[in-house]
């Protein structure tokens, strides 16, 4: 690598981590001079189609030269690679500089480097040690002990939940989903100071929404906690219990689908011309009739959500009172 042409997304080669749309970035290359590199291009795509910008030469020394080209980023996604002229063959040699390294011919865009505009994440996130909890399986709190055996079978679950003790092996068959340890948001309560000892300062959990499984991938609402990991107020506990402590917490959100017991495909599926309908992909007859649902990787019981719909991205993201809004209010239980 010290003999071929570099370039990455550290500060050193591009001088905005987290730069805003409309903004000028500078992007870097350093070449070795053994490359033989006697001009560099920024290739870049606004409009969708390709635009050249030449760089010029702001550093040499006697082992390497620098080459610095500046990008207004038009576009949420800025996708670049780099033209290099010269090398082995003279001054009519070209190369390819993408994030893959140095091609002899031209390449595809898959692989070009990005810049984004999207906001920057938490400074609290930056050398963040995360400990990931699957609600089910961490910790139960002494509430939903069944009375007279400890670690037995809980006995509150609904009819779905196969209940199972809390040393029983897991069920790695298809029905495991079902397999319900019982584990409690007031049993990771319970243990935050240990994970405080463990050095960890992000709490991450896996879903904690109503579901019909254990993983809670297929959410049935968005609106509160599972009853079976705990009350409505469960997790602004945990969010004003980790704090104390100086832990953060972040959860899982699936926005690529629901459950197929959530109310807004309920109501999708109840009315193919309603205001829901469009909240999911659904796959479109021969004669134009609405056809079966699309579900991620084809499973029945995840129908997939159409981000296309203003509708859906105002409840679940973009809206003033939005399921991702509501959720990272102060006190409402996540910091991410």
């Amino acid at each position: 690598m010290l003999t071929e042409p570099h370039h990455d997304g550290s500060p050193l080669y591009v001088s905005a981590v987290a730069p805003a749309p409309g903004e000028t970035v500078s992007v870097r290359v350093r070449a070795p001079l053994s490359a033989g590199v006697s001009a560099v291009h920024v290739r870049t795509t606004p409009d969708g189609e390709q635009e050249f910008t030449t760089a010029r030469r702001v550093h040499t020394d006697a082992v390497e030269s620098w080459w610095q080209a500046e990008l207004v980023l038009h576009n949420p996604v800025t996708n670049y690679r780099f033209l290099l002229e010269g090398g082995a063959e003279g001054a009519g040699d070209y190369r390819w500089l993408n994030g893959t390294g140095v091609h002899p011919r031209d390449v595809p865009d898959a692989a070009d480097f990005r810049i984004v505009t999207h906001p920057a994440p938490p400074a609290w996130a930056t050398g963040a040690v995360v400990y990931q909890i699957f609600p089910d399986r961490f910790a139960r709190d002494a509430a939903v002990e069944p009375p007279g055996d400890p670690g037995g079978p809980r006995q509150d679950l609904p009819s779905w939940a196969a209940p199972a003790r809390w040393d029983d092996p897991v069920d790695e068959t298809r029905q495991g989903s079902q397999q319900v340890f019982g584990g409690t948001v007031e049993g990771i309560i319970d243990h935050l100071d240990h994970l405080v000892e463990l050095g960890v300062s992000v709490v991450y959990l896996t879903p904690f929404f109503p579901a019909r499984s254990n993983h809670r991938y297929d959410a049935s609402t968005f609106e509160t906690v599972d009853p079976i990991l705990g009350d409505p107020e469960a997790m602004a506990r945990l969010q004003v219990a980790a704090h104390a402590r100086g832990l953060r917490v972040m959860g899982d959100i699936t926005t690529n689908h629901t459950g197929d017991a959530h109310e807004w495909f309920a109501a999708a599926d109840a009315d193919p011309t309603g205001p829901y309908a469009g909240w999911y992909v659904r796959q479109t007859g021969p004669d134009g009739s609405p056809g079966d649902w699309v579900t991620w990787l084809g499973v029945p019981s995840l129908p997939k959500l159409d981000h296309t719909d203003a509708g859906l991205r105002a409840a679940f993201i973009d809206g003033p009172d939005s399921v991702i809004r509501r959720w990272l209010r102060p006190g409402a239980g996540l910091d991410a």
